[in-house]
């Protein structure tokens, strides 16, 4: 399982850029699409931006539930295995099953850390390239008197 190089599509006449990641296996797309407010600033670049982080965030929030699908998965098996009367804490078999479950809730912890940091570095993103949108604005009113 490879990630792919990030596939973008852009259009110039609706404003709207679209961005495909895929890990060779599942495919996410992510859109960004230019508000009418800021039809005199559309770029691509700016677009195939944004829409790389929505797709980037898809993808981290869909790998985060294959983790807690496997995490429930090997908790049912431990607490199976925990009822069993020939259940042995001290068991190479247990070691290694609560070995992976703390590595998954670790992982978990790891993507919601990641899914967080990406949601406010698109939020912050936003916000820097309205200020800059708003700034340019500004200098092309003031050239003009």
């Amino acid at each position: 399982m490879t990630a792919k190089e990030p596939y973008f599509e852009w259009d110039e006449t609706l404003g709207i850029a679209y961005c495909e990641l895929t890990d060779g296996e599942r495919t996410w797309v992510g859109m960004a699409e230019c508000h009418e407010d800021d039809f005199d600033m559309k770029n691509e670049k700016t677009g195939c931006e944004i829409a790389f982080r929505r797709a980037r965030i898809k993808a981290l929030k869909e790998k985060k539930r294959d983790l807690k699908l496997q995490l429930s998965a090997l908790n049912q098996t431990y607490y199976s295995m925990n009822r069993s009367k020939y259940f042995n804490p001290k068991s190479y078999e247990n070691r290694m099953l609560r070995r992976q479950i703390h590595l998954i809730e670790s992982d978990l912890n790891t993507f919601k850390d990641m899914i967080a940091t990406e949601e406010q570095n698109l939020i912050t993103y936003l916000k820097e390239k309205d200020k800059f949108y708003k700034h340019i604005r500004y200098n092309r009113e003031k050239d003009r008197k």
